[in-house]
């Protein structure tokens, strides 16, 4: 349809008011819309739309002027800020799954030469002051309890410690270290602290808690973590067998074309190189839309990777379907995808992802990894 408007670009008020005049002064005519000059940052940016009639043209113009989906700064991103994987922590809650965590952890750590850090959180708000006269006093019992809760997490985790350097020993593995630590709390709060203070390069974690219910694939801890953290997490399924990293060769990369894909796309292939894994960049939409701005945005990512990365590893799809979940059910089928990476800001792809009836399919029965970027 001759008069359809389609948003060509979302950016800042400056950034779109610049993109306005360079289409503009080439005859397209152009339209700002969510315009808010005091908070410009509210409500997800300024939309640069245009006529449909005009797209083919104003991609030419946003070429151009290098105000299009790459840009300089994304070198920067890239090259600047190359990821090195020294530290691995594990948050531990000694549940039946937890030795397999720690055999990924490990995993990981031989193939970077990274150290290990074994957390466990011991639940503490029990203690607490009683008001007696006019002083305080701590339930005996309770601090009875609590010495004896954190003794035994003490000895568990150690027993885990034992256990990885137990391995290395065996191994005969070298630039691997194991440490532990405890803390009395809420389990999210702590984590979320251990992981500020510690400063891992990546976080590994079962999905859901040993007393975690079965409506949700994440645990409420989990999903805390991964809103107040911007460690990359490697989430793993806490029911049945998780496949080795060694036998996972196909990856797949959810992409909406948020720009810091770049940045997630190439720690994912640092993460992966090491395994031999193959990426698949892969973006979904529905069967009827016919957008040439998503086909433009995907061939400059594919063209931007093989330049950044230096070869042909990323394969790069748009994949279409009426309903995308059932897309990516079959993309995984028909390619054999063993991990799902994913942004952890597209929080309406995540949650259809990790909460839908489709997740369970996908990562309850096939205990498949997910590796979540910030």
């Amino acid at each position: 349809m001759k008069d359809r408007i389609i948003t060509l670009a979302t950016y800042s008020y400056s950034r779109a008011h610049l993109l306005q005049g360079c289409l503009e002064s080439q005859g397209i005519e152009c339209f700002l819309k969510n315009i808010n000059l005091l908070q410009s940052a509210i409500g997800g940016g300024v939309k640069v739309r245009i006529r449909e009639e005009d797209l083919i043209k104003a991609l030419k113009v946003i070429e151009d002027f290098k105000l299009s989906y790459v840009e300089k700064d994304e070198d920067k991103v890239v090259h600047g800020s190359v990821m090195e994987l020294n530290r691995i922590m594990v948050p531990v809650d000694f549940s039946d799954s937890t030795p397999r965590i720690c055999d990924y952890a490990y995993n990981l750590a031989v193939k970077f030469h990274a150290d290990i850090l074994l957390f466990h959180t011991y639940f503490a708000s029990a203690i607490e002051t009683v008001p007696f006269s006019d002083s305080y006093t701590y339930n005996a019992t309770v601090v009875e309890v609590l010495a004896e809760v954190e003794k035994n997490a003490k000895m568990k985790i150690n027993e885990l410690k034992d256990y990885l350097n137990a391995r290395i020993k065996k191994d005969k593995v070298d630039g691997v270290e194991v440490d532990v630590a405890l803390s009395g709390g809420i389990a999210s709060s702590e984590i979320i602290s251990m992981t500020k203070e510690y400063r891992p390069d990546l976080l590994v974690m079962g999905s859901r808690g040993e007393t975690a219910g079965t409506s949700n694939l994440l645990g409420s801890v989990v999903s805390s973590v991964i809103d107040n953290i911007d460690v990359p997490m490697l989430i793993l399924s806490d029911r049945g067998e998780n496949p080795d990293l060694d036998e996972i060769k196909e990856v797949m990369y959810a992409t909406d074309f948020d720009k810091a894909d770049f940045k997630a796309i190439a720690t994912l292939k640092y993460i992966t190189e090491p395994f031999f894994m193959n990426i698949h960049c892969v973006h979904f939409e529905k069967e009827e839309d016919e957008h040439p701005l998503e086909e433009h945005r995907m061939d400059i990512l594919r063209k931007y990777l093989k330049r950044s990365l230096g070869d042909d590893t990323v394969k790069c799809h748009i994949f279409k379907i009426e309903d995308k979940m059932k897309g990516i059910e079959s993309y995984v089928r028909d390619h054999n995808i063993g991990m799902i990476a994913i942004k952890a800001r597209k929080h309406n792809l995540l949650e259809r992802l990790f909460f839908g009836q489709m997740s369970r399919k996908l990562f309850v029965k096939t205990h498949m990894p997910i590796l979540i970027f910030h």
